[in-house]
């Protein structure tokens, strides 16, 4: 079924938001002053969903996508608008989450930080296998917009140029790999998923040890960034001691917190974690490394080691951190200081309302980083202090 309907706002996920008889609609690829012929995906009793169709009255704010392949990858929400405008619709849907989240007690949101880069700023890409599971080499494919076709493409415009070579060739998976993980090795070409080695980063003039299994940031400029705000968060408290949950290679330990007297990290990965042992040898810095589940680890060592003046650090993977530890963080006692870096918005919004539900703390700041750009997706560092 098509629609004809105006588009008021860009809600979060890129979407354009419009109304028919007061039912809303979310338009994937409107923009906020256009009016659209939708074709109507998902039909739920209270909102549905829809495609573009054709852009009756377009937006001043509209431009042609530079991607040949937006139609079929689906990965940028935000080509057809000017990047300007991107960072002034996503400071504002940050706006609008935390006004739902929190009403009245909306705390301070600072103005977005952009990206160095609007494109070429991804250091890792994920294609999938595209035949079924014999080990002849083939070309491999990102996930199409319907979430279950193959897209082929000579090159990504997010992507770093070093990555280019690896969109057109031919890659041999093995019998049980689904898919494969190319990073860039500055100054040595890419590294693979099927290999099983260290790699180097350059961060802030600092070359980090990342595994080629392993996590680390995407897009090294706004990394730099959030390090230096989580500097300056921290010669403000003056902590005595840093904990840094998630802690991964070390990076924001080592970036941000080496001068701190005392350093603890938390992480799960034996990839990283023996990253971190090295990036921390390295600088001759010492800090006690617990390894295993978050979750499990740190409640059991802060029940034996509360100390004030701590600093504690959150950094989890998208999901963000289970219902249990935030219920743990919103009754522990002697925790000053809690900076929490989200990758996903809502979830943020969610484990900060478990957060505050005891009337602990209070949000100090928030600052939303752009460390995504033409994409839905964006990080949020949100400051929490001990009322």
């Amino acid at each position: 079924m098509n629609i004809e309907l105006n588009i008021e706002k860009l809600v979060f996920g890129g979407d354009g938001l419009g109304f028919i008889d007061g039912k809303a609609y979310f338009v994937e690829g409107a923009l906020p002053g256009e009016r659209v012929l939708a074709r109507i995906t998902n039909d739920k009793k209270n909102y549905g969903k829809a495609r573009l169709i054709r852009v009756f009255e377009p937006s001043p704010e509209r431009v042609t996508p530079p991607c040949p392949y937006i139609q079929a990858c689906g990965g940028c929400q935000y080509q057809h608008l000017h990047y300007e405008n991107e960072l002034r619709w996503k400071e504002a849907q940050v706006r609008e989450s935390f006004l739902k989240g929190f009403g009245d007690s909306v705390p301070p949101i600072r103005p977005i930080r952009r990206s160095p880069k609007e494109l070429g700023y991804r250091q890792s890409i994920t294609l999938h296998r595209t035949v079924k599971t014999n080990q002849k080499p083939h070309r491999l494919a990102f996930i199409g917009r319907d979430n279950y076709s193959f897209v082929f493409i000579d090159n990504c415009l997010l992507a770093d140029e070093a990555l280019k070579t690896v969109f057109a060739s031919e890659h041999a998976l093995g019998k049980y790999e689904s898919k494969r993980i190319f990073k860039v090795e500055r100054g040595k070409g890419i590294v693979s998923s099927e290999e099983d080695r260290l790699y180097r980063v350059l961060l802030e003039n600092e070359l980090l040890w990342g595994h080629s299994r392993g996590f680390f940031q995407n897009n090294l400029g706004v990394t730099e960034m959030v390090a230096k705000e989580l500097s300056e968060i921290i010669r403000d408290i003056n902590p005595s001691r840093f904990i840094d949950l998630y802690a991964g290679v070390g990076t924001f330990s080592i970036l941000s917190a080496r001068k701190v007297p005392e350093l603890c990290c938390f992480e799960e990965s034996i990839y990283a974690i023996d990253c971190l042992k090295r990036n921390l040898k390295e600088r001759n810095l010492s800090a006690a490394i617990f390894k295993g589940r978050v979750e499990q680890t740190f409640p059991n060592f802060w029940l034996g080691n509360r100390e004030e003046g701590t600093l504690i650090f959150l950094d989890p993977p998208r999901l963000g951190i289970t219902r249990e530890l935030a219920e743990f963080f919103s009754k522990a006692e002697k925790i000053s200081d809690i900076v929490y870096l989200a990758c996903d918005l809502q979830i943020l919004i969610r484990d900060l309302r478990i957060l505050l539900s005891k009337g602990r703390y209070q949000i100090t700041s928030v600052v939303p980083f752009d460390m995504f750009p033409r994409t839905k997706h964006l990080e949020v560092l949100a400051r929490l202090k001990r009322v």
